[in-house]
């Protein structure tokens, strides 16, 4: 489980890097909740920090922040770069709202399939198992949920949390993921 500090530190990233537009655009486009979106991101690329420096993850399978996987979606991963985060997150929000109409709705369903595929999710819920069963960890789907409550709080600065606690510290990481970002990358 990730930490709201954790939490509020890619958030920053996000919007440090400008991406919090993309990820706001994809989700009124789609229909997706932002914090969906973000929560998914979150547990893909950590919002693009943990992109190698090509821009992949999961041995090069994974393309940018959404990490499309170029197995599964080789018509998107070869006509972009995995640094066109726009069209990276916009493809990411497409996706999982089709397997949002596919599975009814069910969040953790499609957020199961959005990682495991959605014939997987399928047989694993026909043979009475949870979505989660074939998923990255076997908790995919449930931490997807946990990091949108988290971000949602942030976000919303609901259950009374003082905005103060968050703008030092984030400002701190800004600054420190910023500085790292630029001396690191060519």
């Amino acid at each position: 489980m990730t930490s709201s500090f954790s939490i509020s530190s890619e958030l920053t990233y996000a919007r440090i890097r400008g991406l919090m537009g993309y990820f706001s655009e994809a989700s009124r486009r789609y229909g997706v909740p932002l914090a969906l979106l973000l929560a998914v991101a979150s547990r893909e690329s950590r919002m693009g920090l943990a992109l190698s420096a090509d821009g992949t993850g999961d041995h090069g399978n994974g393309v940018g922040i959404m990490q499309i996987d170029r197995r599964y979606h080789p018509g998107f991963t070869e006509n972009h770069s995995p640094f066109d985060h726009q069209a990276n997150i916009d493809y990411g929000a497409e996706y999982l709202a089709k397997l949002l109409r596919q599975f009814n709705g069910n969040t953790a369903q499609s957020v199961a399939a959005y990682n495991a595929g959605p014939n997987k999710v399928r047989t694993a819920i026909y043979a009475g198992l949870p979505p989660d069963s074939v998923t990255t960890g076997g908790d995919y789907s449930h931490d997807v949920q946990e990091r949108k409550k988290l971000i949602n709080g942030l976000l919303g600065l609901s259950q009374a949390t003082s905005l103060s606690i968050y703008i030092f510290p984030m400002a701190a990481i800004a600054f420190a993921t910023y500085n790292y970002m630029t001396t690191q990358r060519p």
